[in-house]
């Protein structure tokens, strides 16, 4: 047992460096605001679409409804860590508006959280998760035949890097064998930086350029959770859930410098800092699940999100606006026999899923759209509990509504994305009878 919670500290302290030191996600898109937020949970919910607002599994710890985390056995212990690899092929304009291509490939350490009983039908979770990424490296050479003319070849580099990641602690109550209520507190840390820079290739009378803007953003937050458990017939039950998440203000250091370099010196043309404050909207979600026990599970989820009224940093040259952030998703699981000694394939759980939702982006009045099918499996080791999951997420993000891939501001991604997890399970407690 100690070797697991070394073994966390050193996940946690893990991801929060990856955040800071590469790209954690990937997509023109993040260019914007905080970033793109990323979908809540694990790789056993994101093979089923991404539900679990109403999902109760004692197997797996929740992320999605802090409600959820006294669905186990009165004295089970689990850790659950995951990592993604993300495969993403981009299809958009260049600058001079021709049909351009490029492919990213990534690895991240994804979550990683503990659960453990506190007291009878109560128990508690902690753990961290990312809640926004930014990624993103754009370069191209100035085409306008008057300024080749007056400055010869011009390169344009622009990037973008890190996200906001949210640290959590929470825990819940069962009453009366079929309410389950919980909460989680949550503090939102993190790093965003972005930069420009232009460089004159044949030009030796002019010097690069680079302008940088980071933000240190913090804040706290808190998400209130519900469950309720109904039997509806022989080993059959349908368990609804709700979610509301506190909106939050995130403030941070801003700071906006600017040099030009030449030669063998550098000089800072401008030299800002102050504090920002990013304001992100309440969250509301409800969802259900209808289960067969040990055998099927079929669940579907919303979620909504208004970010009309957050405010965020222009960016020049692009319509930018926020909207209504929503999330559709839809799931299934089959175990064929948990219990059976003979063939190991029928106690594997397989899950199959979808989803539609639309991101708080929005570029000349057209909204963020990402679809998505996903696949995957749990394979039960040990004690049948402890488990290895996996998960497969194919789809496609770009702008609603416009065809065109070589329109302003529309860039497709079509992504394959591939997470793997780790479910330890344990049990606290037990005292140990000798005849």
């Amino acid at each position: 047992m100690k070797k697991l919670f070394i073994y966390a500290a050193v996940l946690l302290l893990s991801l929060s460096a990856t955040a800071q030191e590469a790209y954690s996600a990937y997509s023109p898109y993040s260019l914007f605001g905080i970033g793109q937020v990323e979908s809540v949970g694990d790789q056993n919910t994101a093979a089923m679409g991404g539900i679990g607002i109403g999902l109760r599994d004692p197997s797996l710890i929740n992320l999605l409804n802090p409600a959820a985390v006294t669905a186990r056995e009165e004295n089970a212990f689990m850790v659950d860590f995951g990592v993604k690899q993300s495969n993403i092929i981009f299809s958009g304009a260049d600058a001079e508006g021709k049909l351009a291509r490029s492919a990213k490939n990534l690895f991240n350490i994804d979550h990683v959280v503990a659960s453990f009983p506190i007291y009878k039908h109560s128990a508690f979770k902690v753990g961290i998760m990312p809640y926004s990424s930014t990624g993103y490296a754009f370069t191209f050479h100035e085409y306008k035949d008057e300024v080749l003319a007056n400055l010869g070849d011009v390169q344009y580099f622009r990037s973008g890097q890190g996200g906001i990641n949210q640290l959590f602690a929470g825990a819940g109550v069962t009453l009366f064998d079929r309410l389950s209520l919980g909460a989680d507190g949550i503090f939102y840390i993190g790093t965003i930086k972005r930069s420009t820079s232009t460089y004159f290739n044949t030009n030796e009378n002019q010097r690069t350029a680079t302008r940088t803007w980071k933000v240190v953003p913090r804040g706290f937050s808190a998400k209130l959770g519900l469950q309720y458990e109904q039997p509806i017939g022989q080993n059959l039950s349908l368990t609804v859930g709700a979610t509301y998440k506190i909106g939050s203000t995130l403030k941070g250091d801003y700071s906006d410098i600017a040099s030009a370099s030449g030669g063998n010196y550098t000089d800072t043309t401008i030299n800002n800092s102050y504090t920002v404050k990013y304001s992100i909207p309440q969250e509301i979600s409800a969802g259900f699940t209808l289960r067969k026990s040990d055998s099927w599970m079929f669940g579907f989820d919303y979620t909504r999100q208004d970010w009309t009224k957050s405010t965020f940093d222009p960016t020049p040259g692009v319509n930018f606006s926020t909207g209504v952030a929503q999330s559709f998703n839809a799931g299934i699981e089959y175990i064929p026999n948990r219990y059976d000694v003979r063939y190991y394939f029928r106690t594997v759980t397989y899950r199959l899923g979808a989803y539609h939702k639309t991101q708080y982006i929005m570029i000349d009045g057209h909204q963020v759209t990402t679809n998505g099918i996903t696949i995957g499996l749990a394979l039960p080791v040990y004690n049948r509990r402890t488990s290895v999951s996996f998960a497969v997420d194919v789809g496609e993000t770009s702008l609603a509504g416009v065809k065109s891939l070589t329109a302003p501001g529309n860039v497709r991604e079509r992504f394959v994305k591939i997470s793997m997890g780790l479910n330890l399970y344990d049990l606290w407690f037990q005292k140990v009878l000798y005849n």
